[in-house]
């Protein structure tokens, strides 16, 4: 409620306020190197916010030598930055981007759409499809997690179509990663697609090795690690095969 000293005045722009305090946010988590901000005062009126006054205060340390991207916050932020549109073989355009918790819908349709050897290839036991573990997948800590999903077009709205997901160790030296595609869109070339920008992810991530699982009759997922010179190695006995690629000796 408005103060009575306050009324009949002009209502301030409180939707330009807000855009600001936001594009703030993105400063402090974008510049580590900023220490300090002091802006005072702020002056908003119905048309615009004014700032009339500021300080800025760097940390040298940081300004010196930069820290990695975000890790002076306690939550990293959602890496738009890897959100890119790729073509499948056949010309196809393919959206690859980090999930988002609100994916978990689009998540448990693309489950559907797939059928139970391939979720068996994919998580090595038989999947539960739960609130609570959807949630596991799609609500992620993207400091040490990234799960990139590939969604496309198809009849008038946006579907997820396959999902590749790193998970780093407690050392960040090996990371583990797994890739699911729905059944319609395998052998297409999006398994692929995905292994490779996932690949690039981990490389640019500082991790050395990439580890992976699948079952001895996922012939497609061999070609495709095959292709990518990882070494595999075949446990007979529970009819699984481990894969391992060095990423420093490329």
């Amino acid at each position: 409620m408005p103060r009575a000293k306050d009324r009949g005045r002009p209502r301030v722009n409180l939707d330009r306020l807000t855009e600001i305090l936001i594009r703030f946010s993105y400063l402090v988590a974008d510049l580590p190197q900023v220490k300090e901000v002091d802006v005072n005062p702020l002056l908003v009126t119905p048309e615009e916010v004014v700032v009339l006054d500021a300080r800025v205060i760097l940390d040298v340390a940081a300004v010196e030598q930069p820290p990695k991207p975000y890790a002076h916050l306690a939550i990293r932020p959602y890496p738009a930055h890897y959100a890119t549109t790729r073509n499948l073989s056949d010309g196809t355009p393919v959206l690859l981007r980090p999930i988002r918790p609100e994916d978990e819908p689009l998540w448990q349709e693309l489950l559907d759409s797939c059928s139970s050897k391939s979720l068996f290839d994919r998580f090595q036991y038989v999947f539960t499809r739960t609130h609570e573990v959807a949630a596991r997948f799609c609500f992620i800590d993207y400091d040490r997690e990234m799960a990139i999903v590939a969604e496309v077009s198809e009849g008038g709205r946006q579907r997820l179509v396959g999902v590749g997901r790193l998970v780093a160790g407690s050392d960040r030296e090996t990371t583990e990663y797994a890739v699911l595609v729905t059944d319609a869109w395998q052998g297409k070339g999006l398994g692929s697609l995905l292994t490779d920008y996932c690949l690039q992810i981990a490389k640019d991530s500082g991790t050395q090795r990439i580890v992976a699982i699948t079952t001895a009759d996922n012939v497609r997922m061999l070609g495709v690690f095959r292709r990518r010179k990882f070494e595999l190695k075949t446990n007979l006995e529970e009819r699984v095969v481990e894969v391992r690629k060095e990423l420093l000796k490329e």
